[in-house]
């Protein structure tokens, strides 16, 4: 009879802390790839890439150059890309291009605010709507099978995202 009560116990205990897990991250559920048009940079060669990466765990910036609080989030995620190796970290803008602003402006606000990772342009803002992003920057991290374990909307702080990788690795 007690070994029954302990394992309930333990079961109700594990339940409980998964769904405060997910209350607490904002977000769950998969994410389908999108292939997204990469800006060439230093660490970004051009061409296309499925994002989240399939069968890695990804970390997802979504920004604009137009967004102030976006510089301090970049300055959090390479702080916490540099303990996080095997992970793909990548960042993603879907703000309009035309109109006056180029790829040329996004890359060259990339060169002075930019990480040493991917960077690409969603035109239909897929991801944005996948994860019901509503403002930037949005930080999420997603395990290698696809599902988004965490996210946060504003600049985040590279420690939380150290936990969040290292609870989906």
């Amino acid at each position: 009879m007690r070994r029954r009560d302990l394992l309930a116990g333990v079961g109700g205990a594990a339940v409980v802390a998964t769904g405060g897990y997910v209350a607490l991250s904002g977000t769950s559920g998969d994410v389908d790839p999108v292939a997204v048009d990469l800006f060439e940079t230093a660490a970004s060669p051009g061409g296309t890439m499925q994002v989240p990466t399939p069968g890695e765990v990804t970390v997802l910036d979504l920004f604009a150059t137009t967004c102030p609080p976006c510089v301090p989030a970049l300055d959090a995620l390479s702080d916490a890309q540099g303990d996080a190796s095997e992970v793909q970290f990548v960042s993603v803008t879907s703000e309009y291009l035309g109109g006056g602003r180029t790829r040329a402006d996004v890359i060259d606000w990339w060169a002075d605010h930019g990480g040493p990772w991917p960077v690409g342009y969603d035109e239909q803002g897929r991801l944005m709507q996948q994860l019901d992003v509503g403002s930037l920057p949005h930080t999420v991290v997603i395990d290698s099978g696809g599902n988004a374990a965490w996210s946060h909307t504003g600049v985040p702080d590279a420690n939380r995202v150290r936990e969040a990788i290292e609870q989906v690795r």
